[in-house]
């Protein structure tokens, strides 16, 4: 894809600081909170992943030294906001909102619950921001062998 020419949108925000795992739970101990989460309907994953209330995420806008692959991301949500701003104001007579879409590494929280790699990239409508992992790509790449702009960026629009 030729992407060269094209700004990156300012709705890219990157967090870091949300790495960690179900610590010292053991299998019996995922499993009984998985269990509870199940049957109360509570979301357990920020415990799952190590996203108690005493870990601090730091979010930050791009700079111009971010890889390549936030910087693809950045310009593909672009060309995403160009085409459904357009779109908004010639068939409905309104103003796009355009999502914010945060790139984060391993974990995260969102007003939908936690997320990480194995959520795989999503929208959570409740705070308005798209989530991807960075390590989607290479997730695209050498699981599902779709290498290449394309497939990352379908998903990322």
């Amino acid at each position: 894809m030729r992407l060269r020419g094209i700004g990156r949108s300012k709705n890219v925000i990157r967090r870091s600081g949300g790495a960690g795992k179900a610590g010292g739970l053991g299998l019996v101990g995922v499993l009984a909170v998985m269990a509870i989460g199940y049957f109360t309907g509570i979301d357990v994953t920020p415990l799952l992943t190590g996203q108690g209330g005493g870990q601090v995420q730091q979010s930050r806008p791009l700079t111009d030294s971010e890889d390549p692959q936030v910087d693809f991301a950045a310009r593909v949500l672009t060309t995403t906001e160009q085409v459904w701003s357009r779109v908004f104001q010639e068939q409905l007579g309104e103003t796009y909102t355009p999502p914010q879409l945060v790139v984060f590494e391993n974990v995260t929280q969102s007003a939908c619950g936690g997320a990480s790699g194995a959520t795989g990239p999503f929208y959570c409508p409740a705070d308005n921001m798209a989530y991807l992992d960075t390590a989607f790509f290479r997730t695209l790449d050498q699981r599902l062998g779709a290498d290449g702009d394309f497939p990352a960026a379908y998903v990322i629009a």
